[in-house]
């Protein structure tokens, strides 16, 4: 049985006070915690997806190219307002409330009022951006903006929860607030619901998680609502890195949608057959929150107890996000006409392209949130606030550049250039986070097992392009069945690391 968190020291949780803990026992205390809110989290995630997929797939098939094209200009643009109120406190929380988990409280009332201010001029930006738009655009980004506030918030809630390492009631949370997000738009579209119906199961959804993580983090850290000016001040100097890094890193992440609208506002199917494909490239996003959550309090802890731990940590994590994500971005590419044409029908064919060059996505992005959560670890937050500063300036330079390069090869051709250009920032970003950890992230062992991995994705491309002529489904699974063999031969997949897991669990329950 697991004890309860000690007071003063920043010992791991299950190590008594009345020794100090032996390197092996931190380590394992340190594996399986991680490794229990990680299969907590995983199992809502699982949960979840099944909901998202439907709202994923769904949408598209009943609105329609134009339609949709609406419903994701108007959710990307109230998205793209709303991480203006995070003010930063959420990786703050990340980082501080691991070790001093009663700090909350010293703040939390007070970023809420600052969250409050900074609400207004939001809304008087989307009065003026929105001002031309479509009845439909506008009405769009109104009700995900309400849904949004929702959302910033339970983005705190959740912070604090996986910072205390108390994730069960986040766990439940997430699958109610996404039941009802996905059974309500299904129930809408099975009505056939107009447009301004749809966002309101999400505000539903985000509006009862928000009261239910607000009694689960009082209970997990004994929140206190007060308004203490210093203290929310002091707070919000220490943030205001990580502020202009969130947002940064947030608006790169969704201005590509609004960037396209506004580039094509003449048509909105280009909008929709682009945001179709991002969209269905998303979903491999949902895994964000279990590294964030699980990898955050475990290197925080690590760092403050030996650095080597750390960096032992974070080069083993890169390597694994690399050995993971590469064969799942390469079936995405290889089959992006056959994902599309088994999700949301043969309407959205164009986006097949847009899907392809999103696929890199996949890696980049996982890789990019690791050293980004390193380097925030590290102390290195101007750092990361210069690399997503010079990222967002990026991204819509190179929209600009590429989309009229690519918009001439018919429907579709608009969001393929969206889609090079969101997968080259992405890359450049890895590159730069790389160029200041260097071999502290990708160390010899990290590098193979990059470069075996393109390697095999040669391999397994040159026998996709064989076997075109088989059925789509045929053909991916022999893609997979060959990426997997040559996984095993090349020794990119280490039986024996997933065998030192298992013992160190094994060796956990030994000692308890």
């Amino acid at each position: 049985m697991v004890a309860k968190r000690p007071r003063p020291e920043n010992l791991p949780p299950s190590v008594s006070l009345s020794r100090a803990p032996e390197p092996a026992e931190a380590h394992a205390a340190e594996g399986l915690l991680a490794l229990r809110n990680g299969a907590k989290l995983a199992a809502s995630m699982v949960l979840t997806w099944g909901v998202a997929l439907v709202v994923t797939f769904k949408l598209p098939k009943y609105l329609g190219p134009s339609l949709f094209g609406h419903y994701r200009f108007g959710d990307q643009f109230a998205m793209s307002l709303a991480v203006f109120l995070s003010l930063g406190v959420d990786t703050y929380i990340s980082r501080e409330i691991a070790v001093r988990p009663k700090h909350a409280s010293e703040f939390f009332g007070g970023v809420l009022l600052a969250r409050a201010l900074v609400l207004v001029p939001l809304v008087g930006v989307a009065f003026l951006f929105l001002e031309g738009e479509v009845y439909e655009r506008r009405l769009a980004a109104a009700l995900f903006g309400v849904a949004y506030l929702f959302t910033a918030l339970n983005q705190t809630f959740q912070q604090t929860l996986q910072a205390a390492s108390k994730v069960d009631g986040l766990a439940i949370a997430n699958v109610v607030a996404k039941v009802l997000w996905g059974g309500g738009t299904f129930v809408a579209v099975t009505l056939r619901a107009p447009l301004w119906v749809l966002p309101l199961p999400m505000i539903l959804g985000e509006g009862l998680k928000a009261a239910f993580l607000y009694v689960a983090t009082k209970d997990a850290v004994g929140l206190k609502l007060r308004v203490d000016v210093l203290e929310t001040r002091k707070v919000l100097r220490v943030a205001f890195p990580f502020y202009i890094a969130n947002v940064a890193v947030s608006l790169g992440s969704s201005i590509d949608v609004v960037v396209l609208g506004k580039i094509v506002s003449k048509t909105s199917e280009e909008v929709g057959f682009y945001g179709a494909a991002r969209q269905i490239a998303q979903l491999s996003a949902l895994l964000s929150p279990i590294m964030s959550g699980v990898l955050i309090p475990m290197m925080s802890r690590a760092k403050a107890r030996n650095e080597d731990d750390f960096y032992r940590i974070l080069r083993r994590g890169f390597e694994a996000v690399i050995v993971v994500s590469i064969p799942l971005t390469l079936l995405l590419a290889l089959g992006a006409e056959y994902w599309i044409h088994v999700t949301i029908k043969d309407r959205f064919l164009p986006a097949a392209e847009s899907l392809r060059w999103l696929a890199p996505t996949f890696v980049f992005a996982y890789a990019n949130v690791l050293l980004w959560l390193a380097l925030m670890i590290l102390d290195r937050s101007w750092t990361i606030t210069v690399v997503s500063i010079a990222g967002l300036v990026l991204l819509p330079v190179l929209i600009v550049l590429a989309v009229p390069l690519t918009a001439g090869r018919g429907p579709g051709g608009a969001g393929m250039g969206v889609a090079m250009a969101l997968s080259l920032r992405e890359l450049v970003i890895v590159l730069t986070f790389l160029a200041f950890l260097r071999t502290k992230a990708l160390d010899r062992r990290g590098a193979f097992a990059l470069a075996k991995s393109l390697g095999i994705c040669a391999v397994v491309a040159v026998a996709d392009h064989a076997m075109f002529a088989f059925h789509p489904l045929l053909r991916l699974t022999s893609d997979a069945g060959i990426y997997l063999a040559l996984m095993l031969v090349t020794r990119v997949l280490a039986p024996n690391d997933l065998k030192a897991v298992l013992r160190m669990i094994k060796d956990r329950k030994k000692q308890t």
